[in-house]
């Protein structure tokens, strides 16, 4: 099989898998509908994460212009905004998107090259974007801790395996 052959056949798996997580998230308040699909997947799992951690709460995601936060948590009379960066380690600079103003918490993910969290960071230091403005060029740490993350943002502990645990308890989130 020829080099163009290969590579239109891994094209055509990766479609038919890209069709079906876009089904599902037009079907589901779980995960929020948008073509970045690592993006979404970082904040499925965050949203699993603040359902189980606000039982009984409402979550729902921002919309596309919404810069400042992507999901908003509501307990009661009580409102959170949380940001959520995603990182993949197909990404060789680790660089997140920017970050704006707007959140109370900060979930900065880091997925693995099957998708699945290896990094889970909550920052809650808004004081790191400056007034009226937008913060760039900032990198997620690597898992492992070897790189770490810039310095503008307190990633403290890698909380991953909190993350993972109620990824494996679906049955702590309803939705």
């Amino acid at each position: 099989m020829s080099e163009t052959e290969r590579i239109r056949q891994a094209i055509a798996k990766y479609a038919a898998a890209y069709e079906r997580l876009d089904r599902l998230q037009r079907k589901s308040d779980l995960i929020p509908v948008g073509d970045q699909k690592t993006g979404c997947i970082g904040e499925f799992y965050a949203y699993l994460y603040l359902a189980a951690k606000h039982p009984g709460a409402t979550l729902s995601f921002g919309g596309h212009s919404q810069k400042g936060w992507d999901l908003e948590v509501r307990v009661g009379g009580r409102v959170r905004r949380v940001q959520v960066k995603t990182v993949s380690g197909y990404s060789r600079t680790r660089r997140m998107t920017p970050l704006h103003r707007g959140w109370d918490e900060l979930i900065v993910v880091y997925l693995g090259r099957d998708l699945r969290p290896q990094g889970f960071w909550i920052v809650t230091d808004t004081s790191i974007v400056p007034p009226g403005g937008v913060l760039k060029s900032c990198r997620c740490p690597t898992p492992d801790g070897q790189s770490p993350g810039s310095v503008r943002i307190p990633f403290a502990e890698n909380r991953v395996a909190e993350l993972c645990a109620v990824i494996e308890s679906p049955e702590k989130v309803s939705g």
